[in-house]
């Protein structure tokens, strides 16, 4: 908390307790992720089905990958239509209305990045046939 002292303008900015800040006594900041990335994998893009699958089958990633912390995924950006990107076969439906349709939405070029371990809990499904992902993830 920055506390304003003088007339209106800011002379000095103290921390909470009302002690200035100089370079010597900073707030403190993050410059780097506590537990580094130590995999960087990506594949080759496919085909998205229309009936709702997982990473792990064999159309898609078919790696059976648990100890991810990040799954990137994005949509082709010649992509005509849209996939979906959710957390089950039941929940992840593409076609019908908008109010009918479940998961994340991602239209061509877009990208979703999930702070998620395994590709068993990541389904995807095409709004049509032709509409293509990329896949990588970090651990």
């Amino acid at each position: 908390m920055a506390n304003v002292i003088g007339n209106g303008t800011i002379s000095q900015i103290a921390d909470i307790d009302g002690d200035p800040i100089t370079s010597s006594n900073r707030f403190p900041v993050e410059t780097e992720q506590d537990d580094a990335f130590s995999t960087w994998s990506s594949y080759a893009a496919f085909e998205v089905r229309t009936d709702s699958q997982n990473l792990t089958h064999a159309d898609h990633a078919s790696a059976e990958i648990v100890d991810a912390k990040e799954v990137i995924i994005q949509t082709d950006d010649a992509n005509t239509s849209y996939v979906m990107v959710g957390s089950s076969a039941i929940l992840t439906v593409a076609h019908g209305t908008p109010s009918s349709r479940k998961g994340i939405k991602l239209n061509g070029g877009e990208t979703l990045v999930l702070a998620w371990a395994t590709f068993a809990s990541v389904f995807l499904i095409g709004s049509t046939s032709n509409q293509y992902v990329n896949v990588a993830y970090f651990k």
